[in-house]
């Protein structure tokens, strides 16, 4: 068998590079205990197997972790050994960052999980079709999410997580809590019995990573607005973004009043730890984090019981009554339209995403159609669950044209983001008028915006 090098990524000057992609995860554990998922993919096994006569892949991911732990390794061997080829793995912490200054060169790879910042018009120019719509609709979730206008596909998903909050449910169960909450009044009633009667960190925030970790926050606003068609029905009716009922205002300003409440949170923003909160979170240490469901896995590994770490809906009840979980993908796969070697890489992206284990050793959704919920979503036996509904032809690619010509970037965490004034004015005690002065900037710049994208 051939020995795959594994290279690390080197940190790239920092662009500008617009959204980070929703459901996406980030970290890199360093725990090995746990055993891959090791797939059972012989030569017959594989779509189109073919000879590759040694070449070799350079495959870009954003899993720090999984290349460090060698996971990744371990479910490549039988790719390689059907194929006769090599796969290198390069990770990279910042990925949409690091990326973004490679695809500024001929060199980014053979595949690569497409920057969320890339523009669906973009895509033919980086990357080359896999198919087509009408060819992978009925096989493959989410094959429309890198689809250009004429029905060709750029990118498949690797999996897909759903929405939601991560929580240790010892904890919650020695402070009395017996359900789940289903408002943020609830939320926080709840986060205070955790102070009250146990020892643990009610909520971490991590914010010395926030330019991830407060983004996990975006991904709760559509469940809390209740439903697949709520982003395109704030395009239609030309909506700001923070008014009441459509997500936007009850996430952040459930986030906002949290982060306005020191004794719920760990006691120094600035120096919070993303790979010690995973062991102190199965320690029992910390109670609560939002993120998506990518990362039950990975807080799973680090537990001293595994199955203390749970994950709950959103904590909004949408006007129809229900709790809603929406369900997307995380990064999707492409092929580099400078790689020599597109066949392989071609079948390589089909193979990691339907035969490689990858999404079952997650705890993810698979992208494969029909394939049963993972264990991990236990908890949303009572949650409505949902995909983000395709814009209509005439809104197609205008929310996010919207968001980066309003500079508001709803993904985004740098330090002028919105998400990080609301955290930097919640944790100064500014009170509802700092929440209600950022939010009025980001409607104006909103609206300014739409109007001229839209007319």
């Amino acid at each position: 068998m051939k020995a795959k090098k594994i290279c690390a990524g080197a940190m790239a000057l920092v662009l500008s590079m617009g959204t980070m992609s929703a459901f996406t995860g980030c970290g890199s554990s360093t725990d090995s205990s746990s055993k891959a998922v090791t797939p059972e993919v012989s030569q017959a096994d594989i779509k189109d197997s073919f000879d590759a006569k040694g070449a070799k892949l350079e495959v870009l991911t954003n899993r720090t972790d999984r290349k460090e732990d060698g996971k990744l390794d371990a479910l490549t061997d039988k790719f390689e050994e059907a194929y006769n080829c090599t796969v290198e793995y390069t990770a990279y912490k910042d990925y949409d960052t690091d990326v973004a200054t490679r695809m500024g060169t001929d060199d980014y790879g053979d595949v690569l999980c497409i920057p969320s910042s890339l523009k669906l018009e973009e895509l033919p120019t980086y990357f080359v079709s896999l198919g087509t719509y009408d060819e992978f609709k009925d096989t493959y979730r989410w094959s429309d999410k890198k689809m250009t206008a004429d029905g060709n596909v750029y990118g498949l998903a690797v999996g897909g997580t759903a929405t939601g909050v991560l929580y240790n449910k010892k904890i919650w169960e020695q402070a009395g809590i017996t359900e789940t909450p289903k408002t943020p009044d609830e939320f926080l009633a709840d986060l205070q019995l955790i102070k009250d009667n146990t020892d643990a960190i009610p909520y971490y925030t991590n914010f010395k990573d926030a330019s991830w970790t407060i983004t996990q926050w975006q991904n709760l606003v559509l469940s809390a607005a209740g439903g697949a068609e709520a982003e395109n029905k704030l395009l239609q009716d030309k909506s700001d973004l923070f008014v009441e009922g459509n997500g936007y205002y009850e996430v952040y300003k459930l986030m906002y009043d949290l982060f306005s409440k020191p004794d719920l949170l760990e006691e120094d923003h600035a120096n919070t730890e993303w790979e010690s909160s995973k062991v102190w979170f199965g320690e029992g240490k910390i109670a609560t984090m939002v993120m998506g469901s990518w990362a039950v896995s990975q807080f799973m590994e680090q537990a001293e019981n595994p199955d203390d770490i749970g994950y709950m809906p959103v904590p909004v009840t949408a006007a129809d009554g229900k709790v809603y979980a929406e369900e997307g993908p995380d990064y999707t796969l492409g092929v580099s339209a400078n790689s020599k070697n597109q066949d392989l890489a071609k079948a390589y992206v089909e193979w990691f995403i339907s035969d490689s284990g990858f999404s079952e050793q997650e705890g993810m959704i698979s992208t494969v159609q029909n394939k049963e919920l993972p264990s991990t979503l236990a908890g949303f036996k009572d949650a409505v669950f949902f995909e983000k509904a395709v814009a209509p032809d005439d809104l197609v690619g205008k929310f996010d044209e919207i968001d980066k010509e309003s500079g508001v970037g709803v993904w985004q965490g740098d330090e002028d983001n919105f998400k990080i004034k609301l955290a930097e004015a919640a944790f100064a005690g500014k009170g509802d008028d700092g929440f209600n002065e950022i939010i009025a900037d980001v409607n104006k710049k909103w609206a300014a915006a739409r109007d001229k994208v839209l007319g």
